[in-house]
């Protein structure tokens, strides 16, 4: 990629962010158990120091396209949430040292490489292109604030699995299960929302819309919760066919509705896992009651481990939380580098914990993106090696 064009791309994604993080979502990061705002910056070090080289090893084995074509389907990790994490991290990192550094709008950043800049910017628009498949759109605000991924036919498939909802019990222990599971992933991921990932709309012929809701990576341990059993499947996938629904989806696969609440106008449902072959499989009434009872209790034992955690336990878990949003990727490139990536962001957080826990560093990023400066991200880059 020129230099034009990776500033191009931070330019438009910082576009998106701003309009994420304001219009959309204002960042209350305020937890009684998790310092959202300092783990933030600790995943933003370990991605700005670390991202680039495991992206090019990923790459180097499968291509971004490639990756965002198999991305397309339901159940699928990574998804937009890690895929758009990547460049949030890797550009929070870059920035915040900007800012702790005191430079100069037209100052260059002692410690970028072009090289490294690119990488990122390059993946994550291979991957995005692909994985949209929308003109030259690369974030859901570029496209009206829609999310459909899938392909027509296996758009086609998802909703065929669904039936008419039949109401009473059984709707209400698939709310219920949908419920728990969701706030389990919340904590699962130490209050942060990678686990949900919704998309759509799918326009089908009779005039309803299918929404799919993921709740994904539901037997993840990259966070030490102290919770031993968890729900038995990875994945739980809620397909609904709704009419009279309008559906928006942000840049991180969250979705809004009008009405805000839909469960009236689902005219047809089902709740699905994903079986080894990519297949979509119903789950017994017998399932959706484990997969409940696990979660709830899960997500208890959670809590009360969360609760015994030390200041800097409560800020640098953000380096296992990203460092599981990035092994995502290079599991799906076929890369067995969990422990390598974890020992990474493991000594990033060593250096950068003590600075947030006092106060020495502060997350200076995260006022930047919500003020009127008129570059979210700098456009200043590095020469690229060889330019000369």
């Amino acid at each position: 990629m020129t230099a034009a064009e990776v500033r191009d791309l931070i330019a438009r994604y910082g576009a998106a962010t701003r309009d994420f993080f304001i219009a959309g979502h204002p960042p209350d990061l305020m937890s009684p158990l998790f310092n959202m705002p300092a783990r933030l910056i600790v995943g933003s070090h370990c991605y700005f120091e670390h991202a680039p080289h495991i992206l090019r090893r990923a790459a180097a084995a499968v291509p971004p396209a490639e990756l965002g074509r198999r991305a397309k389907a339901v159940g699928h990790r990574p998804n937009v949430v890690g895929v758009n994490s990547l460049m949030l991290g890797y550009l929070n990192g870059r920035e915040q040292r900007r800012l702790t550094g005191g430079l100069d709008p037209a100052d260059r950043l002692p410690q970028e490489r072009y090289a490294d800049t690119e990488s990122v910017v390059a993946f994550w628009h291979g991957f995005m292109s692909a994985y949209l498949e929308d003109d030259d759109a690369l974030t859901t605000s570029e496209m009206g604030y829609r999310l459909p991924i899938l392909p027509e036919d296996a758009a086609r498939e998802a909703a065929a699995a669904t039936r008419p909802v039949a109401g009473g019990t059984d709707s209400t222990a698939v709310r219920r299960m949908m419920a728990v599971t969701q706030l389990y992933t919340f904590i699962q991921n130490g209050e942060a929302r990678v686990g949900s990932f919704a998309h759509g709309p799918y326009p089908q012929p009779d005039g309803t819309v299918l929404l799919v809701k993921e709740l994904v990576g539901l037997r993840d341990r990259f966070i030490d919760l102290g919770v031993e059993e968890r729900p038995h499947l990875d994945t739980v996938v809620r397909l609904m066919r709704v009419r009279d629904v309008a559906a928006r989806f942000d840049m991180y696969g969250s979705v809004s509705t009008e009405p805000f609440e839909i469960e009236d106008a689902i005219v047809a449902d089902a709740v699905v896992t994903v079986d080894d072959g990519g297949r979509l499989r119903p789950l017994t009434p017998e399932e959706i009651g484990r997969v409940t009872e696990a979660a709830g209790t899960a997500q208890i034992r959670a809590y009360e481990h969360a609760a015994t955690w030390s200041t800097e336990a409560r800020i640098g878990y953000g380096a296992d939380l990203y460092a599981s949003l990035i092994c995502t990727i290079t599991r799906a490139a076929g890369l067995d580098m969990a422990d390598e990536v974890r020992a990474r962001f493991r000594e990033t957080a060593a250096r950068v914990v003590p600075g947030l826990r006092d106060g020495a560093e502060r997350p200076l990023v995260l006022a930047h993106i919500a003020s009127d400066a008129p570059d979210v991200y700098s456009p200043v880059l590095p020469e690229p090696v060889g330019s000369r």
